[in-house]
């Protein structure tokens, strides 16, 4: 009973661990990647951040309507001292009426009861603001636009990235075959030269060389493998995942034939023209600039605001309000505000937008000539990592071959083993040739894709 126990918690534990371990393909990679990135996630946020600011922009021309209530109590009412105005119209009746004599030339008086009671609604329209709220709205469309630009560049940059995270662990993985195969191929030469030597047909100097390539091609093997396990870990932190995640990757080198390879530099450049984000950034942030000199010309331009008043006041000794004691007020005005002095803060405002304005036309052109410098340099590694393949793919034939009679030659005694292991060297570097090539040429179809704005949705191409 207690083996059979056992044995169902072997299989539960290697169900578990088998569970644990997340195989991930390319289009996988990229979708979590944009599920879990964090720089592409703040991205995400900044387009939310400022399609919300262009609603707050024309929060500066449209009405303005607050409501009001308040309640005021005066501990101890001012008296206002104004002349008696009743002594003067008696005129000559002062002097028949005695009491009128004594009456003061000056009389003090209190205006308003201990309690004040008052609640409305104003109303305020900007009527002309100098430009500065319409200049205002286009800034924060333009900031939207862009923030919609950068986001699709994250997801450029994103696709990139993961990509070439994950081809690299499937680069890590073909060199572990291809120092596994080099390994064994090392060991059946070992085995080889034992008989030979076993027999007298070779020396000991021959054995010994073949168990030193043995012994020399061993801590390569653990270094690939090791490697293999950074890859992943870097994979592993593109996707954001969890360090306790285990993941693997599954798919394979592949040499395709690109067609958007054979496009000519010019046509590149017109293309990433039209799709490069940082392009189409570029605009936006001139109508930016060019919109903040309208804003700080508004500065020197008048005001015109209407507003409209709309309350109840009531005034009591006690507490104890009625509707009755309510009065309405009901006003309106157009006010008109001229700037005169600021303390040259308009001024140098205004100077400071049209400097910023000409920097962005500076920096336009150095942004677009380092992108038609990337495309270029894009260009000539592609052409380069295509010919290294071709290259590399027809040495791997050769160098197998090379092996081939190299090791029959040395079983008919026509060669040495010295001749066996520099073919084995030059297979091995062959192989170790052919994948890095093939992971270059993949990355470099990328890469021409991403110096072009075209890499979403070419994953698969």
């Amino acid at each position: 009973m207690r083996s059979l126990f056992f044995l169902m918690m072997a299989f539960w534990v290697s169900g578990t661990l088998a569970q644990d371990v997340l195989t991930l393909s390319l289009d996988q990679s990229v979708s979590l990647a944009f599920e879990n990135n964090p720089e592409y996630q703040m991205a995400q946020k900044e387009v939310a951040k400022a399609r919300a600011g262009v609603w707050q922009s024309y929060s500066t021309i449209l009405p303005k309507l607050d409501g009001s209530a308040s309640l005021q109590h005066a501990w101890s009412i001012q008296e206002n001292t104004i002349p008696n105005f009743i002594k003067p119209m008696l005129g000559d009746l002062v002097n028949i009426i005695p009491e009128a004599q004594n009456m003061p030339d000056f009389v003090k008086l209190s205006f308003g009861l201990e309690n004040t009671l008052r609640y409305g609604l104003t109303l305020n329209q900007p009527l002309f603001l100098g430009g500065a709220g319409i200049a205002g709205i286009r800034i924060a469309k333009a900031s939207e636009r862009i923030a919609e630009l950068n986001l699709q560049s994250q997801q450029q940059s994103l696709i990139y990235q993961t990509s070439n995270a994950f081809y690299s662990c499937l680069l890590a993985a073909e060199l572990i075959k291809v120092q596994q195969q080099a390994l064994e191929q090392a060991q059946a030469n070992l085995e080889l030269v034992t008989k030979k030597y076993n027999v007298g047909s070779a020396s000991g100097f021959d054995q010994m060389r073949a168990k030193v390539e043995v012994a020399n091609l061993e801590p390569e093997l653990i270094t690939a493998k090791n490697n293999y396990q950074m890859a992943l870990t870097q994979l592993r932190n593109v996707l954001g995942l969890e360090k306790t995640t285990q993941i693997n990757v599954k798919g394979s080198f592949e040499y395709k034939s690109d067609e958007f390879g054979q496009l000519s530099l010019i046509e590149l450049q017109r293309r990433a023209e039209q799709n490069r984000p940082e392009i189409t950034q570029l605009r936006a942030q001139k109508q930016i600039t060019k919109s903040s000199v309208a804003a700080a010309r508004s500065n020197f331009l008048p005001k015109v605001v209407f507003t409209t008043d709309y309350s109840y006041l009531a005034m009591r000794n006690d507490y104890e309000f009625a509707q009755d004691d309510f009065s309405k007020g009901f006003t309106s005005m157009i006010s008109l505000q001229i700037p005169l002095f600021q303390g040259f803060k308009n001024t140098k405002t205004y100077q400071q937008a049209k400097l910023d304005h000409k920097i962005m036309l500076d920096t336009e052109k150095q942004i677009r000539d380092g992108i038609f410098a990337q495309i270029e340099l894009a260009f000539n590694g592609f052409q380069e990592a295509k010919e290294k393949y071709q290259a590399a793919s027809e040495s791997v034939e050769l160098a197998e071959e090379s092996l081939r009679l190299a090791t029959l030659m040395y079983e008919e005694g026509a060669s040495t083993q010295l001749d066996v292991l520099n073919a084995q060297l030059a297979l091995n570097r062959a192989r170790l040739n052919y994948v890095s090539s093939l992971y270059e040429y993949t990355m470099a179809r990328y890469q021409l894709r991403q110096v072009t704005g075209t890499l979403e949705g070419t994953l698969s191409r």
